[in-house]
Protein backbone atom coordinates (compact mmCIF):
# COMPACT_ATOMS: atom_id res chain seq x y z
CA UNK A 1 0.00 0.00 0.00
CA UNK A 2 1.33 3.81 -0.77
CA UNK A 3 0.23 6.23 1.34
CA UNK A 4 1.21 10.12 -0.03
CA UNK A 5 2.24 11.38 3.29
CA UNK A 6 1.78 15.45 1.20
CA UNK A 7 -1.71 15.89 1.56
CA UNK A 8 -1.11 19.81 1.28
CA UNK A 9 -1.15 22.05 -1.71
CA UNK A 10 1.92 23.90 -2.11
CA UNK A 11 0.42 27.55 -3.09
CA UNK A 12 0.61 29.53 -0.45
CA UNK A 13 -0.08 33.37 -0.14
CA UNK A 14 1.28 33.78 3.30
CA UNK A 15 3.96 36.14 3.86
CA UNK A 16 7.60 34.90 4.38
CA UNK A 17 10.46 36.47 6.03
CA UNK A 18 14.09 34.30 6.38
CA UNK A 19 16.82 34.95 8.49
CA UNK A 20 19.78 33.45 7.11
CA UNK A 21 23.31 33.47 8.57
CA UNK A 22 25.73 30.72 10.02
CA UNK A 23 26.18 29.70 13.14
CA UNK A 24 26.70 32.46 16.24
CA UNK A 25 25.57 34.84 13.99
CA UNK A 26 22.77 36.06 16.05
CA UNK A 27 19.65 34.23 13.78
CA UNK A 28 17.71 33.27 16.53
CA UNK A 29 18.43 36.06 18.63
CA UNK A 30 17.13 38.29 15.74
CA UNK A 31 14.12 35.67 15.20
CA UNK A 32 12.84 36.33 18.71
CA UNK A 33 12.78 40.26 18.93
CA UNK A 34 11.14 40.16 15.42
CA UNK A 35 8.28 37.47 16.99
CA UNK A 36 7.60 39.55 20.07
CA UNK A 37 7.94 43.20 18.28
CA UNK A 38 5.35 41.82 15.22
CA UNK A 39 2.94 39.70 17.69
CA UNK A 40 3.27 43.13 20.32
CA UNK A 41 1.76 44.85 17.10
CA UNK A 42 -0.99 42.54 16.69
CA UNK A 43 0.07 39.92 14.25
CA UNK A 44 -0.27 36.53 14.58
CA UNK A 45 3.43 35.22 13.86
CA UNK A 46 4.64 31.78 13.12
CA UNK A 47 7.83 30.50 12.87
CA UNK A 48 9.93 27.49 11.25
CA UNK A 49 13.73 26.59 12.15
CA UNK A 50 16.15 24.53 10.09
CA UNK A 51 18.09 22.52 11.78
CA UNK A 52 20.94 21.79 10.49
CA UNK A 53 21.71 18.34 12.72
CA UNK A 54 19.78 15.19 13.25
CA UNK A 55 17.55 16.10 15.96
CA UNK A 56 15.26 13.90 18.29
CA UNK A 57 11.52 13.95 17.33
CA UNK A 58 10.47 12.96 20.92
CA UNK A 59 12.29 11.05 24.32
CA UNK A 60 12.41 7.33 23.33
CA UNK A 61 10.22 5.17 25.18
CA UNK A 62 6.71 7.94 24.88
CA UNK A 63 4.07 6.47 23.39
CA UNK A 64 4.12 8.59 20.18
CA UNK A 65 7.71 8.13 19.86
CA UNK A 66 7.00 4.13 20.13
CA UNK A 67 4.39 4.91 16.82
CA UNK A 68 7.18 6.51 14.83
CA UNK A 69 9.67 3.49 15.53
CA UNK A 70 7.21 1.35 14.77
CA UNK A 71 6.83 2.99 10.90
CA UNK A 72 4.15 6.01 11.27
CA UNK A 73 5.42 8.21 8.81
CA UNK A 74 3.67 11.21 10.76
CA UNK A 75 2.28 11.41 15.17
CA UNK A 76 0.34 14.39 16.08
CA UNK A 77 0.82 14.29 19.77
CA UNK A 78 -2.20 17.00 20.97
CA UNK A 79 -3.64 17.65 24.86
CA UNK A 80 -5.67 20.39 26.14
CA UNK A 81 -2.75 23.20 25.56
CA UNK A 82 -0.71 22.29 22.61
CA UNK A 83 -0.05 20.30 19.55
CA UNK A 84 3.30 18.61 18.00
CA UNK A 85 3.03 17.34 14.76
CA UNK A 86 6.25 14.47 13.68
CA UNK A 87 7.54 13.83 10.56
CA UNK A 88 10.02 11.14 9.64
CA UNK A 89 11.09 13.48 6.69
CA UNK A 90 11.79 16.69 5.58
CA UNK A 91 9.80 19.69 5.09
CA UNK A 92 9.87 22.46 2.77
CA UNK A 93 9.84 26.03 4.28
CA UNK A 94 6.93 26.17 0.91
CA UNK A 95 4.92 23.31 2.30
CA UNK A 96 5.82 25.20 6.09
CA UNK A 97 3.97 28.21 4.38
CA UNK A 98 1.37 26.15 3.27
CA UNK A 99 0.35 24.28 6.10
CA UNK A 100 0.03 27.56 7.98
CA UNK A 101 -1.74 29.92 5.37
CA UNK A 102 -4.98 31.08 7.19
CA UNK A 103 -3.51 30.27 10.45
CA UNK A 104 -0.98 33.28 11.09
CA UNK A 105 -0.30 36.39 9.32
CA UNK A 106 3.32 35.99 8.89
CA UNK A 107 6.10 33.08 8.61
CA UNK A 108 9.26 34.12 10.23
CA UNK A 109 11.81 31.39 8.95
CA UNK A 110 15.25 30.57 10.26
CA UNK A 111 17.49 29.23 8.11
CA UNK A 112 16.56 27.20 4.79
CA UNK A 113 19.24 29.04 2.89
CA UNK A 114 17.80 27.51 -0.26
CA UNK A 115 14.29 28.37 -0.13
CA UNK A 116 13.45 31.61 -2.42
CA UNK A 117 11.79 33.97 0.54
CA UNK A 118 12.82 37.69 0.42
CA UNK A 119 15.83 37.10 3.89
CA UNK A 120 17.51 39.52 5.83
CA UNK A 121 21.17 38.03 6.20
CA UNK A 122 23.71 38.52 9.32
CA UNK A 123 27.38 38.14 8.65
CA UNK A 124 29.75 37.69 11.68
CA UNK A 125 33.03 37.60 9.31
CA UNK A 126 34.16 39.32 6.01
CA UNK A 127 33.88 36.10 4.09
CA UNK A 128 30.06 35.13 5.37
CA UNK A 129 29.24 37.84 2.60
CA UNK A 130 30.57 35.86 -0.27
CA UNK A 131 29.67 33.00 1.08
CA UNK A 132 26.03 33.33 1.34
CA UNK A 133 25.83 35.16 -2.11
CA UNK A 134 26.74 31.89 -3.50
CA UNK A 135 24.14 29.49 -1.04
CA UNK A 136 21.18 31.85 -1.22
CA UNK A 137 19.33 34.42 -3.04
CA UNK A 138 16.67 37.18 -2.70
CA UNK A 139 18.80 39.34 0.45
CA UNK A 140 16.92 42.36 1.13
CA UNK A 141 18.96 43.60 4.01
CA UNK A 142 22.48 42.29 5.34
CA UNK A 143 22.80 42.97 9.18
CA UNK A 144 26.60 43.06 10.17
CA UNK A 145 28.40 42.68 13.28
CA UNK A 146 31.40 44.18 11.38
CA UNK A 147 31.76 47.82 10.38
CA UNK A 148 29.50 48.24 7.14
CA UNK A 149 31.84 50.43 5.53
CA UNK A 150 33.99 47.48 4.94
CA UNK A 151 31.32 46.02 2.44
CA UNK A 152 31.37 48.03 -0.55
CA UNK A 153 27.85 48.22 -2.83
CA UNK A 154 29.17 46.29 -5.80
CA UNK A 155 30.22 43.31 -3.62
CA UNK A 156 26.17 43.05 -3.31
CA UNK A 157 25.18 44.59 -6.57
CA UNK A 158 25.81 41.83 -8.99
CA UNK A 159 23.49 39.38 -7.66
CA UNK A 160 20.84 41.63 -5.67
CA UNK A 161 18.50 43.01 -7.75
CA UNK A 162 17.39 45.25 -4.44
CA UNK A 163 20.70 46.68 -3.60
CA UNK A 164 20.18 45.38 -0.49
CA UNK A 165 21.54 47.84 2.66
CA UNK A 166 23.53 46.72 5.22
CA UNK A 167 23.32 47.43 8.59
CA UNK A 168 25.38 47.36 11.44
CA UNK A 169 23.76 44.85 14.46
CA UNK A 170 24.51 47.32 17.19
CA UNK A 171 22.26 49.74 15.61
CA UNK A 172 19.83 48.56 17.02
CA UNK A 173 16.42 51.22 16.45
CA UNK A 174 17.61 51.90 12.44
CA UNK A 175 17.98 48.07 12.16
CA UNK A 176 14.40 47.48 13.38
CA UNK A 177 13.15 50.23 11.27
CA UNK A 178 14.42 48.85 7.86
CA UNK A 179 12.93 45.30 9.36
CA UNK A 180 9.90 47.05 10.17
CA UNK A 181 9.33 48.13 6.66
CA UNK A 182 10.72 45.40 4.93
CA UNK A 183 7.92 43.48 7.11
CA UNK A 184 5.05 46.19 5.83
CA UNK A 185 6.16 45.97 2.60
CA UNK A 186 5.47 42.03 2.50
CA UNK A 187 1.98 42.03 4.16
CA UNK A 188 -1.40 42.37 2.56
CA UNK A 189 -2.91 46.06 2.38
CA UNK A 190 -5.48 45.15 5.48
CA UNK A 191 -2.72 43.65 8.15
CA UNK A 192 0.44 46.71 7.16
CA UNK A 193 -1.23 49.47 9.41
Amino acid sequence: MSVNSTCVSIISDLPVLQIVGYKNSGKTTLTCKLIATLTAAGLRVGSAKHDAHRFQLDEPGTDSSKHLTHGAVETVLTSNTATRWMRQEPTSLQEIAALLNGRVDILIAEGFKAASYPKIALIRESNHMIDLLKETSDIRLWVSWLNPKKFSANSVSNKQPHNAPILSIHAEDILLDHIQTLIMSLLPPDKSK
